[in-house]
């Protein structure tokens, strides 16, 4: 019996030990686990120590010295270095231009003395070489060299003659004509390609003129354009969405413009109106100084619509008609009685030239183009 309690007993014992031996295993894996994460902590933890102190460290160098991160990033990518390469060289080049200059003289003093008694006979006999970059020769034969002067001169004269060098002025100079010369000046007839550099201005009566018309231009056109929202109203398309016609105006560059508004405008106050219209042909103007302005007559509306509405009826356009026509002579504008050349006997609009009254039909368009071909201002020196 003891003999059997011994045998078990050293059985449990081993297998004790066994699993003393596997639990001391995992204990150890456990433990090089951890020592490996304290390990890499502390590594990352100098890192970026090290890191935040590079970066305090060259602030601090950068405020020391008045510069800037970009200044840094310029150096870091070699732009800087170009930089300071590129103005080296214009500085080199700009101190041998400098020299030539300063030693120019010197040899122009030299020719005037050598020429100053040789007489016409000498000059004559002057290779074609020793007179380059000659500008004119006087009756004394005194030479004067100035190549950057005369460069682009077709013609020199002869040696020995008493009148300067002939130049040629360029043919491809643009003179551009103050647009109110002689105002008021007549109308006359163009032809499409005048108006590639057109800009029209206006409310949906515009826009569908645009739209229908095939006549070339630039429109700043919308439904409900008002005047008093010329400059917040946002109606020109761009990449970056729409904005107001006075963000788009510094890109673009017009000779002529055309404005059509007060419909939307109608039984409000004439003064008022006529006051931001001066408003906008002030700024027109500062923008494009060379654009002769056409101020554009309402165009009337039918009997019906005229008999139904209280506000947008014939009487109403004909009375402002007349104060646009009064302003537009004051503002040394040019007024476009494009109604007259719509309108029936009556002074209507034909009622089959407008579904609603009011709006042209695409196929009556023409009309009103032709009328603007006709009556274009072309301004002359």
């Amino acid at each position: 019996m003891v003999e059997k309690l011994k045998d078990l007993s050293s059985v449990f014992d081993d297998d004790l030990s066994e699993n003393d031996e596997k639990m001391s295993a995992e204990d150890r894996k456990l433990e090089e686990r951890r020592r490996f994460i304290r390990i890499c902590s502390v590594v990352l933890v100098v890192l970026c120590t090290v890191f935040l102190a590079v970066m305090a460290g060259t602030m601090i160098a950068l405020w020391d010295t008045g510069k800037s991160a970009h200044d840094l990033m310029s150096v870091l990518n070699g732009s800087y270095v170009y930089a300071k390469t590129q103005e080296e060289l214009e500085r080199a080049a700009t101190e041998q231009e400098h020299s030539e200059l300063e030693a120019a003289p010197v040899y122009e003093s030299a020719v005037s003395e050598n020429m100053t008694d040789a007489g016409p006979e000498v000059v004559n006999e002057l290779s074609e070489e020793t007179l380059k970059g000659t500008a004119s020769i006087t009756d004394n034969a005194t030479a004067e060299q100035n190549e950057s002067e005369i460069s682009g001169i077709d013609a020199i004269e002869e040696a020995g003659d008493d009148t300067d060098a002939a130049l040629t002025p360029a043919s491809d100079i643009h003179v551009y004509i103050d647009p109110n010369v002689n105002f008021p000046l007549p109308f006359t007839t163009v032809d499409e390609s005048y108006f590639t550099d057109a800009l029209f201005i206006g409310d949906s009566r515009l826009q569908g003129f645009g739209m229908y018309s095939g006549l070339p231009g630039t429109y700043y056109a919308a439904t409900g354009f008002q005047l008093s929202k010329y400059n917040t109203m946002k109606v020109v398309n761009t990449d970056d969405g729409k904005v107001p016609i006075t963000d788009a105006l510094p890109y673009d560059t017009f000779t002529k413009i055309y404005i059509k508004v007060g419909l939307n405008e109608m039984g409000g106050n004439n003064a008022a109106f006529l006051s931001k219209y001066a408003e906008l042909i002030a700024v027109l103007r500062e923008s494009e100084p060379r654009a002769i302005i056409y101020v554009h007559g309402l165009l009337p509306v039918t009997a019906a619509k005229s008999q139904s509405d209280k506000v947008h009826n014939n009487p109403n356009v004909t009375s402002r008609n007349e104060a646009l026509k009064q302003f537009a002579l004051e503002q040394r504008a040019y007024y476009l009685d494009v109604g007259s050349a719509l309108a029936g006997a009556d002074g209507s609009l034909p009622a089959e030239m407008a579904a609603d009254g009011i709006h042209l039909k695409a196929q009556y368009m023409d009309i009103w183009k032709q009328y603007l071909l006709s009556h274009a201002i072309v301004v002359t020196q």
